[in-house]
C-alpha cells in the first residue's frame, strides 16, 4: 500500500532537481526504478559441451534478456547422461575446438546486439585443466606421508611407504578418453613423477587417532581425525633419505627411546576435472606452475579474440570457479627450494609438523588438531610458514597469470578465491570481480570475505554464485530464492550469478536436461531456472527485484566501520576458533551495529592513515582496526600496526595482543620486534579488551556505528552504503522468527522504504532520537528484508500506519480449478475440476504428482464502501505453494513470488460482483518423483497449490 507523505514528495522533487543539475548523472531513485542492463542479475549457463546449436543459443540469449537478466556465464559441462552414442559423446567433447568457439561467437553476437555481456569460464567445469594441454608433467602434485614407530637399539628397520591416494582418476576405466592411443603412456608418466622427498626420524610418541571411516569405494583423504597430537623432540630430527632402500628398509639403527620414522613421497595426482568436457584425459593442472597455466589458457582461451572477432567485445570476463584442489598436502616439484628462498630455512627436517587434517581439503574442510606438535610454538610456526609458501606459489603459478591474461586481452578477471590454500582476501582482491558463493548455507560471515577483498583492493562489483541448494534439484520456490538472495545481499554482494540455466537439449522429456539432476551418486543441486520450470512465470519479477536491489547496492561507497584482522591462509568455518564455528566476534559486531571487513597483512602493508582512519590502497576507510586473539603475527605487520596507532588510528586487541612472530626463521629476533611493536601500539593508545567486550570498547572510544538496534538484532544482518546525502541500509532477518528490528540511524533525515519488487518508494516512520540520530520502528518477519534510505536533506517525520477497516475471509470451498502442466515422466496433464476446496495438491487425489499451473476461479461481492476515498483493498492469499498470479475482472496483477502473497487490487475492483482468478504454479518436484529411477526415487513430495485462507483486507 502506498503511504504518500508531503516530505516524500519533496524528497523526490529534490532528487529530480539534483539529477537535472548533474546532467547525465542519475539520481539514486532513477537508478532504482529503471536499472540498466548492467545492473541486472546474471545466470550460469550450462552447455552440454559442444552439443549446442547456434540458433538455439541465440534464442536462449533472447529469452534471458526478455526475462530481465544482464548476461550469462558460459560453463561447458559434461551432462552425465547415460546411453549416449560415441558420436554424441564426441560432439560433447568438442570443447575448445573451432566449432565450439564458433558457438561462443554466436552467443556473443546475440548478447552484443541486445546490450548484454557474457562471462567465459576459463576451462570446462572445475578445477582448471584437462585435455592434451595438461599431460602428466603439468598435472598438480601432492605430498603424502606415512610414519612408523620404532624403538631404539634395533636396525635396520622396515618403514611404511605412503601410497598414492585413490581418488576419482582422470585416467581410469570409467572414462573412455583415457583409452585414447595418444595417451597410452600417460599412466606410466604419472607414475614417473612419484619420488621420495624425505625420510626423517624424530624422537617422540605418535598421535591418538580416531578410527578411519568406512571405505566407500574411494578415499578423498587418507588422514584421520586427531584426538591427541603426537609430541616430537624436534631437536633430535635426523634426515635419513639416502638410507632408504627400494624395499622399504631403512639402513639405520635408532638410538635409545621411541622414534617416529616419517616417509614423505610426492605423487602427480590422478584426479580429474569434475564433469570436464574436451578431448583427452582431464588432469587438473599444477596451480603452482605458471607454465601449466600458460598451456591451459593457450588451449581454452587464446583462440577467443580471433574466433569471435568484433563479438569479443561482448565478453566481460573470464571466470575461475572455486579451486577445490584434492591433494593430500599441497606441493609442487620445486617446493622445498621455493620454501627456503621465501622463508629462509630448510623445511625438510620439519615436514612431520606440517600435517593438520581438514585444513583446506577440497569438500568438507574442518578443524582437527595436527598430527604432531613439538612441545612449544615450533610446530605452529612451521605450519604458518608452509601455508604462507603454498599461498605465495598459488599466486605466482595461477592467480597472477590468470589476472594478467585477462588484462592483456581487455577483459576482467572473475575469481572465486575460496576453496584453496591461499590468502583468501588477497585472492578476492586480485580479481577485478571477486566472487563468493552460497552453497554452504549462505554464511553471511564467510561471504563478507569477498566484499572485504573488493573494498580493500578497490573493486566495485562483488559477485556471488547464487541460489544453489544441495539435494534439491527441483523443489526450490520463488520465496526461497528471494530470501536467499536477500541474505546474499546483506552479506556484501551486489551481483548475483544464479546457478543456473540449462541449454535446452533436443529430445529430452519435460522438464528437459538439468545439469545437476539426480543420479545414482547424488540427489543433485538447484536451481533449474528454465522456461520449462512452472515457476518461470515468476522469474521476470524476481529478476527485476534483484536488479533494483543490486542497482542501489552498487552506488556510492560502502560504510564499514571495522577493519577486522585476518591472518590465516585459506578459510573454513572454525579455522579461527579451533572448530567451534561460533563466529562470535562477527555476530557481536553486527548485533552491536558495526559492520566489518576482514583485513589481511597484504592490505595493511599497502594502507595508510588519514584523519585517524585506516585507508586501504583501494580507498576503503575504517575508523578502527580490531585484532582477534592471535599469538603470532609477522613482525612487519606488527610494526605497521604500531605506525598506524602512532598516526592516530584506534587499535583494539581482543583478549590478548600478539606475543611473537608467526614464522620460525630468526624467530628470537623477530619475536622481539613483535613485542616492541605491540608495546608501541599500546603506548599510542591501543587497548586490550575481553573478547566479548570489543563492541563496548568501540562505543567507548566513539567509533561511529552503522546503526543502533533498539529492538532484537538476533539473526539480523545488514549492509550500508553512503550515496551523497543519502544513507542506504539493507537489512535481512535470516532467522526463523519475526524480529522487532527497530533501530536508530546516525544523523537526522527523512527515511523512506524502497520496495524492489515493484519499484515503489514509501515513507517510513522516522523520529528524532535522543542525540544525533533518527529512530525507525521496524518489524521483520522471518525471512523478510527492508531497504531503507535516509536523506539528510529532509527532517525525519513519523508516517502513520494504515488502519484495518474491514476484513473478510473467502470460503475454502466453491472454487473451480483448471490444471495445466505435467505429471510423471513428463506426461501432459490438462483438466478441469469443479466445486474445489482449497488445499495441498500433494494430498489431493489426482494432483499428488502434478507440476504446473492451477487456475482457481470464483466470484466475489465487493461492497461500495470498500472503495471509498483513501481506502485500499488488499487480497491476501495465505499459504501458497509456490507462487501465484491474481486476475480480477480481466486485470492481471504482477506475479506474487514471495510472502506474504498479498496484493493491492483496488484498481481492478467494482461494486458488486467481481470475477476473481488465482493461478497458482508449483515447482517440478512432485512430478519428478520416480520410485524406479536412481536418484529420482529419493525425491520426496512437497506441498503444492493454494492452501489459503484467501482474505480481503480493506485499509484506510
Amino acid at each position: 500500500m502506498s503511504r504518500w507523505h508531503p516530505l516524500l514528495a519533496g524528497a523526490c522533487a529534490l532528487a529530480l532537481l539534483f539529477g537535472a543539475q548533474a546532467g547525465k548523472a542519475q539520481t539514486l531513485e532513477q537508478v532504482f526504478q529503471a536499472p540498466s542492463k548492467e545492473m541486472r542479475p546474471r545466470l550460469r549457463w550450462w552447455w552440454p559441451g559442444d552439443a549446442v546449436n547456434a540458433d538455439e543459443l541465440r534464442r536462449e540469449i533472447k529469452v534471458l534478456d526478455e526475462a530481465g537478466f544482464g548476461g550469462a556465464e558460459i560453463q561447458s559441462f559434461n551432462p552425465g547422461v547415460p546411453g549416449l552414442s560415441q558420436a554424441e559423446r564426441d560432439t560433447i567433447n568438442g570443447y575448445a575446438t573451432p566449432p565450439f568457439f564458433a558457438h561462443v561467437k554466436a552467443a556473443a553476437e546475440e548478447a552484443s546486439a541486445r546490450g548484454l555481456t557474457l562471462d567465459y569460464t576459463l576451462g570446462s567445469a572445475w578445477p582448471s585443466g584437462g585435455g592434451f594441454a595438461i599431460p602428466p608433467e603439468k598435472a598438480y602434485v601432492e605430498l603424502t606421508m606415512a610414519f612408523t614407530e620404532v624403538s631404539g637399539g634395533k636396525g635396520p628397520v622396515k618403514v611404511a611407504i605412503p601410497s598414492r591416494t585413490k581418488r576419482m582418476g582422470a585416467i581410469s576405466g570409467f572414462d573412455p578418453r583415457g583409452k585414447d592411443p595418444r595417451v597410452a603412456d600417460w599412466p606410466a608418466r604419472l607414475d614417473a613423477r612419484a619420488k621420495i622427498v624425505a625420510v626423517i626420524a624424530v624422537k617422540g610418541n605418535g598421535p591418538a587417532l580416531q578410527p578411519a571411516p568406512p571405505a566407500q569405494g574411494l578415499v578423498l583423504y587418507p588422514w584421520r581425525h586427531v584426538d591427541m597430537p603426537g609430541q616430537l623432540d624436534e631437536g633430535s630430527a635426523l634426515v635419513l633419505t639416502d638410507k632408504l632402500r627400494d624395499d622399504g628398509t631403512l639402513d639405520w639403527t635408532p638410538p635409545a627411546g621411541t622414534w617416529q620414522v616419517f616417509v614423505f613421497k610426492q605423487y602427480a595426482v590422478n584426479m580429474g576435472i569434475l564433469a570436464g568436457t574436451g578431448e583427452g584425459p582431464q588432469l587438473t593442472l599444477d596451480h603452482m606452475d605458471p607454465s601449466a597455466f600458460a598451456a591451459h589458457v593457450a588451449r581454452v582461451a587464446d583462440p577467443l579474440p580471433s574466433a569471435l572477432g568484433p563479438a569479443f567485445s561482448a565478453v566481460r570476463s573470464t571466470f575461475v570457479d572455486s579451486l577445490e584442489l584434492m591433494q593430500d598436502l599441497p606441493w609442487t616439484e620445486n617446493f622445498l627450494a621455493e620454501f627456503k628462498k621465501r622463508r629462509g630455512y630448510d623445511l625438510t627436517p620439519y615436514l612431520p609438523l606440517v600435517l593438520q587434517p581438514g585444513w583446506m581439503q577440497a569438500w568438507g574442510e574442518y578443524w582437527s588438531p595436527p598430527y604432531f606438535e613439538a612441545g612449544d610454538s615450533t610446530a605452529e610456526r612451521v605450519r604458518a610458514d608452509y601455508r604462507r609458501t603454498v599461498s605465495d606459489l598459488m599466486f605466482v603459478g595461477f592467480v597472477d597469470p590468470f589476472v594478467a591474461w585477462n588484462h592483456a586481452h581487455g577483459l576482467q578477471a572473475k575469481f572465486q578465491a575460496h576453496g584453496g590454500a591461499l590468502d583468501i582476501v588477497r585472492g578476492y582482491g586480485a580479481a577485478d570481480i571477486p566472487e563468493t558463493e552460497d552453497l554452504a548455507g549462505a554464511d553471511p560471515y564467510f561471504m563478507r570475505f569477498a566484499r572485504s577483498g573488493a573494498d580493500l583492493y578497490g573493486r566495485a562489483i562483488v559477485s556471488a554464485e547464487s541460489l544453489c541448494w544441495k539435494d534439491r534439484p527441483y523443489s526450490v520456490t520463488p520465496d526461497e530464492l528471494r530470501q536467499r538472495a536477500d541474505l546474499i545481499f546483506a552479506s556484501g554482494v551486489n551481483s548475483l550469478v544464479i546457478h543456473g540455466t540449462n541449454y535446452r537439449r533436443d529430445g529430452v522429456a519435460w522438464p528437459g536436461w538439468h545439469a545437476f539432476q539426480p543420479s545414482a551418486f547424488s540427489l543433485g543441486f538447484s536451481t533449474m531456472v528454465n522456461e520449462t520450470n512452472p515457476i518461470w512465470a515468476g522469474v521476470p519479477t524476481l529478476a527485476a527485484y534483484f536488479a533494483r536491489t543490486q542497482a542501489v547496492l552498487r552506488q556510492g561507497k560502502p560504510v564499514v566501520p571495522v577493519a577486522y584482522f585476518y591472518g590465516q591462509v585459506g578459510y573454513y568455518a572454525g579455522i579461527e576458533d579451533r572448530g567451534a564455528d561460533a563466529e562470535l566476534a562477527q555476530r557481536h559486531f553486527l548485533a552491536g551495529g558495526y559492520d566489518f571487513d576482514r583485513v589481511n597483512p597484504d592490505a595493511l602493508a599497502h594502507a595508510r592513515v588519514e584523519d585517524h582512519q585506516l585507508v586501504s590502497a583501494g580507498g576503503a576507510r575504517y575508523p578502527v582496526l580490531v585484532l582477534p586473539p592471535v599469538d603470532g603475527i609477522a613482525a612487519e605487520t606488527a610494526e605497521q600496526i604500531a605506525a598506524f596507532a602512532q598516526a592516530g588510528l584506534p587499535v583494539v586487541f581482543a583478549d590478548h595482543a600478539p606475543t611473537r612472530d608467526e614464522g620460525l626463521a630468526n624467530h628470537e629476533a623477530r619475536d622481539a620486534r613483535v613485542r616492541v611493536a605491540v608495546a608501541a601500539t599500546l603506548q599510542a593508545g591501543a587497548r586490550v579488551v575481553p573478547a566479548d567486550g570489543v563492541v563496548d570498547a568501540l562505543r567507548l572510544i566513539q567509533v561511529p556505528a552503522n546503526l543502533r538496534f533498539t529492538g532484537d538484532p538476533t539473526d539480523v544482518v545488514y549492509v550500508q552504503r553512503r550515496v551523497g546525502d543519502q544513507l542506504v541500509t539493507f537489512l535481512h532477518n535470516a532467522g526463523g522468527q519475526s524480529r522487532d528490528a527497530s533501530l536508530v540511524l546516525p544523523g537526522r533525515g527523512a527515511v523512506t522504504r524502497w520496495n524492489a519488487l515493484d519499484g515503489t518508494i514509501t515513507a517510513a516512520s522516522g523520529v528524532q532520537s535522543p542525540g544525533d540520530g533518527t529512530a525507525v520502528p521496524l518489524t521483520l518477519p522471518a525471512g523478510a528484508s527492508a531497504l531503507l534510505v535516509q536523506d539528510t536533506r529532509l527532517p525525519p517525520l513519523p508516517a502513520p500506519a494504515p488502519v484495518l477497516v474491514t476484513h473478510k475471509v473467502l470460503p475454502q470451498d466453491g472454487w473451480t480449478l483448471l490444471v495445466n502442466g505435467h505429471g510423471p515422466k513428463g506426461g501432459s496433464v490438462s483438466r478441469p475440476l469443479t466445486v474445489t476446496t482449497l488445499g495441498d495438491w500433494s494430498q489431493t487425489t489426482g494432483l499428488g504428482d502434478f507440476a504446473g499451473e492451477g487456475a482457481y476461479q470464483r466470484t466475489v461481492e465487493v461492497e461500495r464502501s470498500w472503495l471509498g476515498r483513501g481506502r485500499h483493498v488488499l487480497l491476501a492469499l495465505g499459504e501458497v505453494h509456490d507462487m501465484a498470479v491474481v486476475t480480477i475482472n480481466g486485470h492481471r496483477f504482477q506475479p506474487l513470488v514471495t510472502r506474504p502473497f498479498k496484493v493491492d487490487v483496488t484498481a481492478a475492483l467494482r461494486p458488486g460482483r467481481n470475477t476473481l482468478e488465482i493461478t497458482v504454479l508449483n515447482t517440478p518436484q512432485n512430478a519428478m518423483v520416480d520410485a524406479k529411477a536412481p536418484g529420482f526415487k529419493l525425491l520426496k513430495p512437497v506441498p503444492a497449490g493454494l492452501v489459503g485462507p484467501v482474505e480481503v483486507e480493506v485499509m484506510q
